[in-house]
């Protein structure tokens, strides 16, 4: 579980509106490059220019984010914009910006996109996204951009590299529970779990292949506990959903046995399981400890618990931002995601080595 001891600081440092500008890091890079893959936790902004209502790109998204509006689903920067800091590494480009080429891609880059997910129809009603099929074809043609500048160097930088995957969510809110959709009545939950696993595993094989070593794999958090689960299913005490979260655990459980096995199969390389959901639950039900007062209710959004609308630039958002554990909707806020980075970074993610990421990138 979590420590509670590193919270005040990592708040008064890395809070709403994180005091260093966006390019500046936090020392000397402790990897070559970080490489991104997920969904709209993860997605700085590649979702702009796509014909989809997934976007972020208009305010208040991104009020306390030194650049401005870039298309992130929080107020302030993503978890993995906190880790890439914790790691002395400048911000990682979205795929998508046309400016991400040439030397830019040097220390790394970010397919995240928003709605997307590990199967290809995940988010369909959203419109175009790029899901982690189409994710891992984007990663291809930055090796063969990277293979123009390294050369025979290439495998090397990649092999070094953080390579995070952040994804799943989708496959469960935006697809297997949708209201109108058939797949409740194709799968039951146990064999939707082994669907999503038996095409992930395929997937992260494929990164494999292609020459990533480190990984850093997200479970499925309480999404069970997001305002808009809470809106729609919960009771009015704001009760999580124990029914949603069961699914997300279930398939976590599946997620942890494959990160095991992977980690004795395939040679050479470390597979870092990162159990976001337990780390988030406890913050939820210890969120005055971590220095929150609102665990249930959205900074941005309309309806029951600001859950029932998405947050829109019409909307004003809270003042006190950093009480906040999520932003809107779906999304943590900046506060709470530079607390779940530092944890990440230094914290106790698993019993066997390496526990965290800091231990990742030295072994």
């Amino acid at each position: 579980m979590a420590s509670l001891l590193f919270s005040c600081c990592t708040l008064l440092l890395w809070g709403v509106g994180g005091r260093l500008a966006a390019g500046e890091v936090a020392g000397e890079a402790q990897a070559p490059a970080v490489f991104v893959f997920g969904d709209s936790l993860v997605d700085p902004g590649n979702n702009n220019e796509l014909l989809t209502l997934a976007r972020a790109d208009y305010r208040p998204h991104g009020i306390d984010f030194p650049e401005g509006t870039t298309g992130r689903f929080c107020n302030g920067r993503t978890v993995v914009d906190h880790l890439g800091h914790l790691l002395g590494l400048p911000l990682i480009p979205p795929f998508n910006n046309p400016a991400t080429h040439g030397s830019t891609i040097i220390h790394g880059v970010n397919y995240g996109s928003a709605a997307s997910g590990i199967l290809n129809d995940t988010g369909e009603l959203f419109g175009i996204r790029i899901p982690m099929d189409q994710q891992l074809q984007n990663f291809k043609s930055t090796i063969e951009e990277l293979s123009a500048m390294l050369q025979n160097k290439t495998q090397l930088h990649i092999r070094k590299s953080i390579f995070i995957v952040a994804i799943g969510s989708n496959d469960y809110i935006n697809n297997y529970l949708l209201p109108l959709t058939n797949k409740r009545f194709i799968y039951t939950p146990e064999a939707f779990g082994n669907l999503l696993i038996q095409q992930f595993g395929r997937q992260l094989q494929d990164l494999y292949t292609l020459g990533a070593r480190k990984f850093l794999i997200a479970n499925i958090s309480p999404i069970g506990c997001i305002p808009n689960q809470l809106a729609w299913q919960g009771g009015d005490t704001g009760e999580c959903v124990e029914s949603t979260n069961h699914l997300a655990s279930q398939y976590n459980t599946k997620l942890k046995k494959m990160v095991d096995q992977y980690n004795k199969q395939l040679r050479e390389s470390i597979f870092l399981y990162w159990d976001t959901y337990s780390f988030a639950l406890n913050v939820i039900k210890n969120y005055a400890s971590y220095g929150f007062k609102y665990q249930k209710t959205a900074c941005c959004g309309g309806g029951r618990w600001n859950g029932q609308i998405i947050c829109l630039s019409v909307m004003s958002p809270c003042q006190n931002r950093s009480e906040y554990v999520f932003w809107d909707p779906y999304h943590p806020t900046d506060a709470f995601n530079a607390i779940a980075s530092r944890e990440a970074y230094q914290g106790n993610l698993q019993d066997s080595f390496p526990r965290n990421v800091k231990q990742l990138v030295e072994g």
